[in-house]
């Protein structure tokens, strides 16, 4: 399946090779840190604790160059707000509109507001379309049923990583035959950043495929989310085909690559808590505390990077315009000012106001989805797999740093039987 990192780095690649130059240069803090944050690295909540009690803006290195780095709750929420200084549209115009088009990420003011308010009928909560929930519980009882058997799997590689790349090529009504094609094309656009040759063609080829299946959807709609996009009307206005291309093809790293991610996390988060397994197996009320808690405790997208395109002194220190600028989304979510015992995951926990979505005009459209994929998927894994353990010895841990999840899960369990 699809893995994206690439997707997020390239928001600022180029940018983060910018290295400040001249007289700026000398004004740039000393390293706050020595991890890179686009790696990897062990103990990385234990640096993003270090780093919050003692700078409001941590200075790192990221990617091969810098960063600024936010890691309190009320600074990450407000530069999520802060659209004159901190635009989203600063890092994803250049480094993913040029493959994956024009996103409501690279938009902003009325375009934005007017891109948002037609794509919002396929994602709002109350109202989602009738044909999501038929699709999510037998997309996953399909993937258990290839491995429950066994009484042994890897649930990253045979559940949590297929799952929402199926999902998604279902809710758009793509044909089977043809989803090879669709993960050969998203996996392309991802690599843009070392291989701009392979994606822009991956890019012409999709909009290629897409073309017509748009064109028959708006002649003869069906329940699906191409349909949905392509005949929504407000105020007499509709998607442009260019506008539902672009959303199409950037749902599979927003939505595929965050969801499996999430979702790895939410049971590795359960399996290290038997107590908080004990209980979304006896109260199945508790399963949509566990979501939200998972959520907050390591979220998919733990460091949002963005660009600063001018200075700014908002957040306290001196921020230098054309410099690469990081929303700890993970340190946010644990900071203690906000959260009690942050580190402690908690169904009970009062707070649920957690940035893993974002906040503002760009909180994520399809945060209501992903949360039903998570909430159909965990109850698909307790119906089916009894005693649902870590395999003994199993080298799992959360990794990552501005993508995170497990990158493995083996587990043993009891089958319960064919879905």
């Amino acid at each position: 399946m699809i893995t994206a990192p690439g997707f997020w780095l390239a928001t600022t690649s180029v940018c983060s090779s910018r290295d400040p130059g001249g007289d700026q240069l000398t004004n740039m803090p000393q390293l706050s840190s020595d991890n890179d944050f686009a790696l990897d690295f062990e103990g990385f909540h234990d640096e993003l604790r270090r780093l919050r009690e003692t700078r409001r803006v941590a200075y790192v290195p990221f990617h091969g160059a810098t960063a600024y780095l936010l890691t309190r709750y009320r600074d990450v929420e407000q530069a999520f707000l802060d659209e004159a200084t901190l635009p989203a549209a600063a890092a994803y115009e250049r480094h993913s509109e040029p493959v994956m088009g024009r996103t409501l990420q690279c938009m902003t003011g009325k375009e934005h507001t007017r891109n948002r308010a037609l794509v919002f009928p396929a994602f709002r909560a109350r109202l989602m379309p009738d044909y999501v929930a038929p699709i999510l519980a037998p997309t996953a009882h399909r993937l258990i049923d290839r491995f429950v058997a066994r009484g042994t799997a890897d649930l990253v590689t045979e559940f949590t990583k297929q799952y929402p790349f199926t999902v998604i090529t279902r809710l758009l009504g793509i044909p089977e035959r043809n989803e090879g094609d669709i993960q050969r094309w998203a996996i392309a656009l991802l690599n843009y950043p070392w291989d701009p040759e392979g994606a822009l063609a991956a890019s012409r080829e999709f909009t290629a495929y897409l073309t017509p299946l748009v064109a028959r959807r708006r002649d003869e709609p069906g329940d699906d989310l191409i349909s949905t996009l392509a005949t929504t009307d407000v105020d007499g206005e509709r998607l442009t085909d260019e506008e539902i291309f672009s959303f199409v093809r950037v749902l599979f790293p927003a939505g595929a690559d965050t969801t499996y991610l999430g979702l790895g996390s939410l049971l590795y988060a359960l399996m290290t808590n038997p107590e908080a397994m004990a209980r979304v197996r006896d109260e199945p009320a508790s399963r949509k505390l566990a979501i939200e808690e998972a959520l907050r405790w390591e979220p998919p997208v733990a460091l949002m990077p963005r660009f600063a395109p001018v200075d700014t002194e908002e957040f306290g220190e001196p921020i230098l315009g054309g410099n690469n600028i990081l929303f700890g989304v993970a340190a946010a979510n644990r900071d203690p000012s906000v959260f009690d015992e942050p580190d402690r995951f908690d169904l009970d926990r009062a707070n649920k106001g957690t940035l893993t979505f974002g906040f503002g005009m760009h909180f994520c459209v399809g945060a209501h989805l992903a949360r039903a994929e998570l909430a159909t998927a965990l109850d698909a894994i307790l119906e089916r797999l009894d005693d649902l353990r870590l395999a003994p010895d199993a080298p799992t841990r959360i990794v990552g740093s501005v993508l995170r999840g497990p990158d493995t899960l083996p587990v043993t369990f009891a089958p319960r039987g064919a879905s």
